[in-house]
């Protein structure tokens, strides 16, 4: 909610990222003031992820430069950073994922 990091820091505008990635982000918060459920939290996102990858296979939607110099999106960096690319999340088994979401 800084207005030297943002135009309008009062408004919920989560795409903001996109277009502003270096801003300064705080998640849970810092220190002593940290927010009590990051544990939860990151353990759900875990989770999240397990079932994405168990109940989808991703693919590619766009062809992409695998090269280490070449697909990097900044070669001068000390961190390997690949450019924006499209995928695909086909699903694997229909009748296990709506079991799962039944319960």
């Amino acid at each position: 909610m800084d207005p030297n990091a943002w135009d309008d820091p009062e408004e919920f505008r989560p795409e903001r990222w996109l277009y502003k990635p270096d801003a300064p982000l705080y998640t849970y918060g810092i220190g002593y003031r940290m927010c009590a459920g990051w544990l939860l939290a990151n353990r759900d996102l875990y989770l999240i992820t397990m079932r994405l990858l168990n109940s989808f296979r991703i693919e590619l939607h766009d062809e992409i430069d695998s090269h280490p110099i070449r697909g990097n999106a900044d070669p001068t960096s000390l961190v390997a950073m690949s450019h924006r690319f499209r995928a695909m999340f086909v699903l694997r088994n229909r009748k296990a994922l709506s079991k799962t979401l039944e319960l």
